[in-house]
């Protein structure tokens, strides 16, 4: 009826129930019949399946075992020492204690915090607060001692062992208020800027009061000067003229009416006879109220001429019947007259010299009045120190120092940096850093080269369309009418959506990287109804490229307007391109492009309701080995680097002669120093030729013109004909002897090694045999061993010599009794040969020695002729019947 303990009925059902073990992980022997959650967990654990660590203890519950959960050690295992409640397990299994008390740190509490001290690692040991009087500057770490507490970095404003001082040039409270304060002693009136630290009082000079010492004193003749002259003077303001002896803090005294100067001194204009109580009118109305300011006889304004005083003295302008003119005041170097202009006043300058004035050097020249002439490369200089229509930038006055852009260098500003290259006027960095593709970083302005244009070819009279992704390409709607290429809206947009593109043909793909600097140029024109519309703020050419082949580039170029032909230079620099999402290019970015470039795209649809877009003069300019011409101007700005070994090109982007590229997800391993930084761009390394080559193909590693008689992908193999362990030496292969090795006596075409230093011919022509071929084979005769000999077939005649082979050396057949020569074709005397056999002559009977026919029974015939006989036709007719009479004699 009941489980028992370490068991609990399934869903709680007590009739056709089944009992399942508790799930208590060995941490407890019951659980609730119902619910199934354990009871009175053991073993430092908790949670409805004893699945947890008790809080201090740390581990994997889970593991079952007794010694599941650990005590966390925060840092110690000691009730002194444990200074966090609770820990975990961090990512790699060590205890992380995450919750210690104030004034510990450290994964397992193990320190101090900033600003506390002490040894929490030390058994009864703890972490206090350093004993500072609060005043520590907690802002950086090891504001005290985290081992003895001495105070090391106390606040802004504080000092001393134990931080319970002002500082010098604070004052205030530091123990009780801690209101330490600047002293702002004033700069002019104090001696120093350390004041009272007590009360804030400033040590003030002479004649000067305030805490700050920042007011003069009170007397009549010593009011003014401490915030502009840096002491306090003497007003001296003048008894006649003034309402007052004290001033201003400029020292302008209150004058009377009538009167001026700062001491109120003289009368002003239009007032004479300076007298107590200040100065009379003049009455002369009639000249501007200008009047002698002794006698008030009237008198033209200042420096006029003229009876009616209406024109400037010379060397004077601006002419004002009430204050007169203004002296001109030409310098008398930089002038080429006193005389300035009498409406504004500028003088007219030397060639070297500038300013109203002519008293300062125009820009390019230094050191006024002599104005030498700066030497300053308008290249390399600050643009903004230049006027680049000279060509002359400005320099320092003393020392004739330019002032140089970013990547620029030298008194004159005429060289680059180390690492870049290419001093030029449109680089705003003055020189290009070097890229080469991160593998070195010296390099130099590449020479020799000229600009070229890369066009349309003859043949290609229309371009493609394609969509933005260039995933979908169209001719429908194009075609040409000389020189441009048209696109009509209404065909074009049945088969595709704007915008879209026209698509450079192939020859503006590849490699592109000596079109750094260069411009691509094409001309533009379209109709539609609105100079706005969908793709006016698309792109206006896109690039895609790089050695991923994942990386596009944008240009944005303002709109077009309806109806005009517009032509465009885009600089083939990073300048201005920018990625798609709109982040700003690198030089480095741009290079990665250029290392191979995908393809080209150029907007073809504007506006809104577009009608047709017209495309032409399409150009890009790469730099090419060449002679400047009128045409071809010098290529600057692509840089020559010094390309580590096993690379080649002007940035390093091809394998040097003897290396191939090693691809990304290889095996082989390669210093970062050698790698390239461009992304899928492969590092190169040598060619495993096995040192029988010095080249390989540069994509495939598939080594070209093995040599010293070696073959295969890697030149690891000997060839046919030659035999041996290739291992680097010049005399791995060895020539085959099959067996000699002049060709008249190497009768095997190959063979193969046999151990270290043996082989075996392996294709021994019929009729010889041996492991070199050195003998005749059976049948056959002569002496391979010897020069110009070699093997023949014996020729032994069928009927005239016995079966087997003939001799291996001379050839000679084993003949039949009768027969002679060495192939046994021929007859010894009295004797008739033939291919029916072989009879010895008598004088009267023939002796069957050898018949061709295999039933012939040898015997003896005689023959009877009854009428002379010729000897020879007798003979053959004798054989015939012998053979004749051998079918009826069986």
């Amino acid at each position: 009826q009941t489980c028992h303990p370490g068991f609990r009925r399934i869903h709680g059902k007590l009739h056709n129930g089944v009992c399942e073990p508790c799930r208590c992980h060995g941490h407890s022997s019951y659980c609730h019949e119902f619910t199934g959650y354990c009871l009175d967990c053991t073993h430092h654990t908790a949670g409805h399946h004893c699945d947890t660590c008790l809080p201090g203890y740390y581990g994997n519950a889970t593991h079952g075992t007794s010694q599941d959960c650990q005590p966390c050690a925060c840092p110690l295992n000691l009730p002194s020492n444990n200074f966090s409640p609770t820990c975990h397990l961090g990512e790699r299994g060590e205890p992380l204690c995450d919750r210690c008390q104030p004034g510990y740190t450290g994964p397992r509490c193990n320190r101090c915090s900033n600003g506390y001290y002490g040894q929490p690692t030390v058994p009864g040991g703890s972490c206090q607060p350093c004993t500072c009087n609060g005043n520590l500057d907690l802002s950086g770490s090891d504001s005290c001692d985290p081992i003895t507490g001495q105070c090391l970095r106390c606040r802004q404003g504080y000092d001393g062992l134990t931080c319970d001082n002002c500082a010098e040039g604070y004052f205030g409270d530091a123990i009780t208020l801690k209101n330490c304060q600047p002293c702002h002693c004033h700069t002019n009136g104090s001696v120093s800027d350390v004041c009272n630290k007590e009360n804030g009082q400033c040590q003030c000079k002479e004649n000067v009061i305030g805490r700050q010492c920042d007011k003069c004193m009170q007397f009549s003749h010593l009011t003014h000067g401490i915030t502009t002259g840096g002491v306090c003077v003497p007003c001296h303001c003048n008894s006649f003229g003034s309402k007052s002896f004290d001033c201003d803090e400029t020292g302008q005294c209150r004058c009377q009416p009538g009167v001026s100067g700062p001491k109120c001194d003289r009368c002003a204009r239009g007032f004479f006879n300076f007298q107590e109580g200040g100065c009379t009118p003049c009455q002369c109305s009639h000249v501007g109220n200008n009047c002698d300011a002794n006698t008030g006889q009237c008198i033209c304004p200042p420096n006029t001429i003229g009876e009616r005083c209406d024109r400037c003295a010379p060397n004077h302008w601006g002419h004002d019947i009430t204050t007169g003119c203004k002296e001109c005041g030409c310098n008398a170097i930089g002038s080429v007259t006193q005389q300035c202009n009498v409406n504004t006043g500028c003088c007219s300058c030397r060639d070297s010299f500038r300013g109203e004035k002519c008293d300062e050097c125009k820009i390019g020249y230094r050191d006024f009045p002599q104005c030498i002439q700066c030497e300053c490369s308008a290249a390399g200089s600050d643009s903004q120190t230049c006027d680049l229509e000279r060509g002359v930038c400005a320099c320092a006055d003393r020392t004739g120092k330019c002032s140089c852009k970013e990547n620029v260098e030298g008194h004159n500003c005429d060289r680059c940096k180390s690492d870049t290259f290419g001093l030029s006027v449109k680089n705003p960095l003055g020189c290009s850093k070097c890229y080469c593709y991160g593998l070195t970083y010296s390099c130099t302005e590449a020479q020799g080269l000229i600009r070229m244009w890369l066009t349309l070819r003859p043949e290609q009279t229309v371009l493609p369309l394609v969509d933005k992704s260039n995933t979908v390409e169209r001719r429908t709607g194009v075609s040409f009418q000389h020189p441009e290429i048209l696109a009509y809206a209404d065909l074009v947009t049945a088969t595709l959506s704007e915008p879209y593109y026209w698509k450079l043909p192939e020859q503006f793909t590849g490699s592109m990287i000596t079109a750094y600097g260069g411009q691509l140029k094409y001309a533009v024109y379209f109709e539609a109804r609105e100079e706005t519309g969908p793709s006016s703020y698309e792109p206006q050419v896109i690039i895609k490229g790089g050695p991923n082949h994942n990386i596009i580039i944008t240009r944005h170029i303002p709109g077009l307007q309806i109806g005009q032909l517009t032509r465009h230079e885009i600089d083939m620099s990073e300048h201005e391109w920018k990625y798609e999402d709109g982040r700003s290019m690198t030089r480095e970015d741009f290079m990665d492009v250029l290392f191979y470039v995908d393809y080209i795209l150029i907007k073809a649809s504007h506006g809104n309701l577009m009608r047709h877009s017209r495309i032409s003069e399409i150009s890009l300019t790469v730099a090419e080995e060449g002679t400047p011409t009128e045409q071809n101007e010098k290529a600057h700005q692509i840089e020559k680097c010094d390309c580590p070994a096993g690379y080649s090109g002007f940035s390093c982007e091809e394998c040097a002669a003897g290396f191939y590229r090693l691809r990304a997800g290889s095996l082989v391993f390669v210093p970062a120093s050698r790698a390239p930084t461009a992304a899928g761009m492969g590092s190169c390394v040598q060619c495993q030729c096995s040192g029988h080559s010095s080249t390989c193909d540069p994509e495939t590693s598939i080594c070209q013109n093995c040599q010293d008689n070696t073959e295969g992908d890697h030149c690891e193999r000997c060839a046919p004909g030659f035999y041996g362990v290739v291992r680097g030496s010049s005399d791995d292969c060895k020539p085959c002897a099959c067996p000699l090795t002049n060709p008249e006596n190497n009768f095997s075409p190959t063979c193969v090694a046999e151990g270290y230093d043996d082989y075996r011919c392996t294709a021994c022509p019929e009729g010889y045999e041996g492991k070199y071929c050195e003998r005749c084979a059976s049948g056959y005769h002569g002496n391979p061993r010897m020069p110009g000999g070699h093997c023949e077939e014996c020729k032994c005649s069928p009927w005239g010599s016995l079966p087997g082979p003939c001799s291996p050396v001379t050839g000679q057949c084993r003949c039949r009794v009768g027969a002679s020569g060495i192939s046994c074709d021929q007859c010894m005397d009295r004797h008739v040969c033939g291919p029916s056999g072989i009879i010895c002559k008598t004088n009267t009977s023939f002796h069957v020695l050898h018949s061709m026919n295999p039933t012939f029974t040898f015997g003896l015939f005689h023959i009877f002729p009854t009428a002379p006989v010729n000897p020879v036709t007798h003979t053959r007719a004798v054989l015939r019947d012998a053979v004749i009479f051998t079918v009826f004699w069986q």
